[in-house]
């Protein structure tokens, strides 16, 4: 660093570099964060088809099982593979959707990433479609995800929405 240039330390309490940093790199950290990246992008063509696949599978199943169900923005094979936004049906109790799923241990979540936690409607989704009405939710899958957990996720909501899968049958 040349002399003159006027820079002042960011963090203070020590010496390291010339008095211009306060504290020793953590190597440990370092070396830990270099290994933790090759994991996880050693089989991370694998995880990307097994995740796709899972959010396949659950598209196609919830266009067979849930009359009315429609997707939010691109769910194609281009889009991002680990999420899938869905709007369900208005049936009269849409906002007690989510309620009803988590009482059931099925872990998702409401409108969009930026409303989580919110306990009203994502402005975003009001902004994007709103003439839309049902409930928003957002399911998201990773390497982690099973089969099995995606069509009991499936057994619940067809069950949560029976009156109108009922009420489809009747009209066909």
């Amino acid at each position: 660093m040349r002399n003159g240039v006027g820079l002042k330390p960011l963090i203070l309490g020590g010496s390291q570099e010339r008095n211009m940093r306060a504290g020793t790199e953590n190597l440990y950290g370092i070396v830990g964060l270099a290994k933790a990246m090759e994991v996880a992008y050693r089989d991370l063509d694998e995880h990307i088809h097994h995740v796709s696949g899972l959010k396949a599978h659950m598209k196609q199943r919830l266009k067979e099982e849930i009359p009315g169900v429609s997707f939010n923005g691109d769910s194609g094979p281009e889009s991002l593979y680990t999420v899938l936004s869905v709007n369900f049906p208005e049936d009269g109790k849409s906002e007690m959707l989510l309620y009803n799923l988590d009482i059931e241990g099925v872990a998702c979540s409401g409108g969009s990433a930026c409303s989580s936690g919110s306990n009203k409607g994502s402005h975003v989704m009001a902004a994007l479609y709103p003439d839309q009405t049902g409930a928003n939710l957002r399911f998201s899958f990773s390497r982690y995800t099973t089969k099995d957990e995606i069509d009991r996720t499936l057994e619940v909501l067809k069950r949560v929405f029976e009156p109108v899968i009922a009420g489809a049958r009747v009209k066909a």
